[in-house]
Order: structure tokens, then sequence, then C-alpha cells
């Protein structure tokens, strides 16, 4: 073996999901605190407009994702899969 550990595809996915939730609250905390960067707070709401409900009389289940996507949140993806290939 190289010295080197293999991660699997569910390492990459939290890595990058939590470098872009970092880069999002980031973005909207620089948005809100700074009058000039105010652009960095608005975000693109991909996903389900309404869920989806399945009502089976016993049980109600609603099924739905939306995810708000700002620019620092895509910087932070991309620089969480940057970690993700040095390690």
């Amino acid at each position: 073996m190289s010295g080197k550990m293999v991660r699997g595809y569910r390492y990459l996915i939290l890595i990058v999901l939590l470098c872009g939730l970092a880069g999002g609250a980031l973005g909207e905390a620089i948005g809100q605190n700074f009058k000039n960067l105010a652009f960095l707070k608005h975000y693109t709401a991909i996903g389900m407009n309404n869920p989806v409900t399945l009502n089976l009389k016993l049980i109600s289940l609603t099924f739905g994702i939306n995810f708000n996507i700002n620019i620092l949140s895509i910087f932070g993806m991309i620089f969480g899969y940057f970690i993700y290939k040095k390690m």
C-alpha cells in the first residue's frame, strides 16, 4: 500500500457538504454586515416548491428537499473537494 489512506465517496460527500454549509454561513454573515458585499447573501433555491405528501390514514409522510446556494457556498464546496483530494 502507498502511505496514503483511501477514502470513500461518503467521506467526499461529507466534506463537500460541510464546506458548502460553512461557505453559505460565511456568505450570509458577510452579506449582512458589509453593505458593499450584500450580493453575497443572495441565494438561488434549487429543489421542490411543494413537498410531496403521502397520506396513509395512520401516518402522513412528507418528502421534500431544497438547497439554498449562494456564491460562497459554491466556493466552499470546491474548497472541500480540494481538501478531499489532498488527503
